[in-house]
């Protein structure tokens, strides 16, 4: 395990403590969140940030400048971390040549230019971990993992492995970012390292042989109600034996609010501890002027045009990054049933409440067959129809097609489908125009250029292979 490079002691906290992460140079969403603190009368001392506050958005100076101002606790992320270490690369993780490195060197690039020294120094004074105690555990503020700042940890990773890294940080809870996803994951963590008594130990050894006999002799117990209680007794032991032996712990995302979670709405995530109760989490969407953080983020042509997208589809541009359990679950509203299936539950020794927000609670939308390209915008990956350039394709393709090798309205639709994606996606654009960029082109220019490579790549390959299935159908027939 590698050591965190400094720790925060915030002693103990009572009281409803709000968690989240991801700000991600969105200042709308940052300024919603402190609003809604406000109304619920949470002070600063109880409010943790899981760090990453610049990131793929327009504002990270202003994000910066709020978060020191509001006097919150926060570690810094790995983006905090290789801007002050003046590195040229946001050390996130992503695969060399990905879409996601690709993008990074677009928003990083912009987040290095637009912080100013007091950002600078406020992030180097930033805690790797954060540590304090809370309903009678103890609680750790990551980022990644304790081995790795950058290291995605996911609802689907290995219960062992969040366990392990519990243990390796000595935290009852651990309340982790990075991944972008909220999600609560509750463990059993064996005891065995200075965590249970070895006197507790002995006796849960002696209690198993006791249990092993009782069921052993249970066949020989010719009398039912005596074999019911045999049974009864070995269970207690048993259950003794757990409580002993184990300990049970909880990995806590709360996910971002600069960003959505992949989930096709565009509210984003944090989450409440409160210990009225024992230990409760409690998740909660929130609702922001999305439309406005994703006009900031084009008013900048240096920032990827997919990411402004993605801050009102609520599809992630790729999912390059997930696991295949997380990536199944795109476009699908987070909801508490489905928090709830993430919620892997073995029994606890302290009771721990799991809730989650139902306010403007979406439900899941069904995927349908469309004809018309105006209605595949609900696809996902599309921010909007773009119909003036869907009509100049359709005008040039009525120029290359007669008769029986007519597309149909449904075949017309994907082509649209792609020349809308090409015409918003930055990696197309920069795929595309890198030559027009470097000569000065205009937006306009650059876009008509993305039109016609994307209808002539997507749009004829498309008219190719209906072509040659009709001549296919002819020859059979």
């Amino acid at each position: 395990m590698t050591k965190p490079t400094t720790e925060k002691q915030l002693g103990t906290l009572t009281g409803p403590v709000l968690l989240f992460g991801g700000a991600y140079s969105n200042f709308h969403a940052l300024e919603a969140l402190k609003a809604e603190a406000d109304r619920l009368g949470i002070p600063p001392c109880n409010i943790i940030c899981t760090g990453d506050t610049p990131g793929y958005c327009a504002d990270p100076e202003a994000c910066l400048d709020l978060i020191e101002k509001w006097g919150i606790h926060s570690i810094a992320g790995n983006v905090e971390t290789n801007l002050v270490n003046g590195t040229d690369d946001c050390g996130c993780g992503f695969g060399d040549g990905s879409r996601c490195d690709m993008f990074a060197k677009l928003w990083y690039t912009y987040a290095a230019k637009n912080v100013s020294p007091k950002n600078l120094a406020f992030m180097a004074g930033l805690p790797d971990f954060l540590r304090f105690q809370y309903a009678g555990k103890e609680v750790v503020v990551l980022h990644g993992s304790p081995r790795h700042q950058s290291e995605f940890v996911w609802a689907s990773t290995e219960a062992a492995l969040k366990a392990q890294f519990c243990k390796d940080v000595h935290a009852d809870v651990v309340v982790a970012g990075h991944c972008g996803l909220p999600f609560l994951d509750e463990l059993q963590v064996s005891s065995g390292e200075g965590r249970v008594a070895s006197g507790e130990l002995r006796v849960a050894s002696e209690a198993r042989v006791a249990a092993e006999q009782i069921e052993n002799r249970e066949s020989l117990i010719e009398n039912r109600e005596s074999r019911s209680a045999a049974r009864v007794a070995a269970e207690q032991i048993e259950n003794q034996i757990s409580h002993i032996a184990y300990r049970i712990s909880h990995w806590v995302n709360p996910g971002v609010i600069g960003m959505p979670a992949n989930d096709g709405t565009p509210r984003t995530w944090y989450a409440i501890l409160n210990d009225t109760d024992g230990l409760e989490v409690t998740f909660h969407a929130l609702n922001y002027d999305h439309e406005a953080a994703k006009s900031s983020m084009l008013d900048d042509r240096r920032l990827p045009v997919s990411y402004a997208a993605t801050l009102t589809t609520g599809i992630w541009d790729n999912t390059e990054i997930m696991p295949p359990t997380e990536e199944a679950l795109e476009g699908i509203p987070l909801n508490a049933t489905l928090l709830a299936t993430q919620l892997r539950t073995r029994g606890s020794a302290q009771k721990t409440n799991v809730k989650t927000d139902r306010t403007n609670r979406n439900k899941p939308q069904e995927m349908n067959t469309y004809s018309n390209p105006k209605d595949l915008r609900t696809f996902g990956k599309i921010a909007e129809w773009q119909e003036e350039m869907g009509n100049k394709f359709f005008d040039w393709y009525a120029g290359v097609t007669e008769g029986d090798t007519a597309l149909t309205e449904r075949e017309k639709a994907l082509i649209a489908l792609a020349v809308s994606h090409a015409i918003q996606c930055s990696y197309c654009i920069d795929a595309y125009t890198t030559n027009s960029l470097q000569a000065g082109a205009d937006e306009e220019q650059m876009m008509e250029a993305v039109h016609v490579a994307a209808a002539v790549k997507a749009g004829t390959t498309l008219i190719y292979a209906r072509q040659m299935q009709r001549q296919v159908e002819k020859i059979t027939m």
